[in-house]
């Protein structure tokens, strides 16, 4: 048989000591910060059935979702490609939070049926928080905040924030009353960010002539968040209540963020990413000059309504597997590592519970004639298990 033959697919890797380790660390600290925010545990099954899997605005995952046939029921399954529709399903059906704001978090392996290695891993360890039931800015402000400590928490360099708002180019399609088709192209246009394309397409449209210049400025509202809402304001403000109130919106959680974390923050008012799937602000961040952003999310209402509960929602996560190669490397907190005989006897056991209470790393060893000058190892001495020095 050929070494070939044990080669995983692409896209999917094993992650071997320390890297494991390094992940591991990294993920307790991640949970262990959303619980300490209020942010509640779940953990989906890594696959269901494609009837809710793929249900909604998750039905545009069918092409990343790896499906096959449940042997127990006949039915259609799929193996998760992102796990933002299976809480917003606990949320709707399981917890049935209609009166409330949830607020959740979870961590696991997904899989896409498609290698890109542009985005990192085809396998990414997601993690991620959502909270359900608040439409307003504050929750969208908590979130992005949550995002921003993570970071924090991973101790990641250079972190960099950009903002958008997928109602900004959805009001000015409604105002300019483009057909199924001219949507479809412009959007598919800003999505590749193809300006010489956006401009042709714009000089096409027949429009009033004030309408037809805010088309013209929307893709130079772009850069630093501070001056561009000032631009945005100037130039779009009054055309519609829609747009007064997602450009206040991003206002707020613009001037929110200066006062509490400083971050830079990048604004494109043309920011159409996930239109599918978000239906208002939408945000990422990223670190030490990486192209593909470390986390990102946004707002998605009324996701759970297929479940039959439409709450607001908004929430955020991340790719951990991506990241580690920006983390730092980690090590075990433990007081001393101490070897040990391999025999049985109770007192023994019991010395290395009690080492091992304390912080020890307790290793078992097969010859300790073997050890190192200034190892330690356990010795018993009259009766007595103690450590001593090689």
């Amino acid at each position: 048989m050929q070494q070939s033959t044990w080669f995983t697919p692409e896209g999917l890797e094993d992650l071997l000591p320390p890297q494991a380790q390094k992940l591991e660390f990294y993920r307790r600290k991640l949970i262990d910060g959303f619980e300490l925010s209020g942010f509640e545990l779940v953990l989906p099954p890594i696959a269901e059935f494609t009837d809710s899997l793929l249900t909604g605005t998750a039905g545009n995952m069918a092409v990343d979702t790896c499906r096959f046939t449940d042997q127990e029921s006949g039915r259609m399954m799929g193996v998760r490609a992102d796990m933002t529709p299976q809480v917003a399903r606990i949320v709707s059906n399981r917890l049935k939070a209609d009166s409330t704001i949830s607020k959740l978090c979870y961590v696991g392996e997904v899989l896409k049926t498609r290698n890109n290695k542009a985005k990192g891993s085809r396998s990414p360890i997601q993690v991620g928080a959502e909270l359900f039931g608040h439409r307003g800015f504050e929750s969208d402000y908590e979130i992005i905040g949550l995002m921003l400590e993570s970071m924090q928490l991973l101790k990641l360099p250079e972190v960099k924030m950009s903002l958008g708002h997928v109602g900004i180019v959805t009001e000015l399609m409604q105002l300019a009353q483009l057909d199924k088709k001219q949507s479809k192209e412009l959007i598919d246009i800003l999505s590749r960010k193809a300006i010489p394309e956006y401009e042709v397409f714009v000089s096409q449209l027949t429009l009033e002539p004030n309408l037809k210049s805010k088309f013209e400025a929307l893709p130079l509202m772009c850069g630093e968040a501070s001056s561009v809402i000032e631009v945005a304001i100037k130039e779009l403000s009054g055309l519609s209540a829609v747009l007064d109130d997602a450009i206040s919106h991003l206002e707020k959680v613009i001037n929110s963020l200066a006062a509490t974390h400083g971050v830079a923050i990048h604004l494109d008012m043309a920011d159409i990413r996930g239109y599918q799937y978000h239906t208002g602000i939408i945000f990422a961040c990223y670190s030490g000059g990486t192209l593909q952003p470390i986390a990102k999310g946004g707002r998605y209402d009324n996701i759970g309504s297929v479940f039959g509960l439409g709450l607001p929602a908004t929430g955020f996560s991340l790719d951990l597997r991506s990241a580690l190669d920006l983390l730092s490397d980690v090590q075990l907190n433990v007081t001393d590592t101490v070897y040990a005989p391999l025999l049985a006897d109770k007192s023994l056991q019991e010395s290395i519970a009690e080492l091992k209470s304390k912080g020890y790393r307790v290793i078992k060893a097969y010859d300790l004639t073997v050890l190192q000058k200034g190892d330690k190892k356990l010795s018993n001495d009259s009766g007595q298990w103690s450590i001593q020095t090689v």
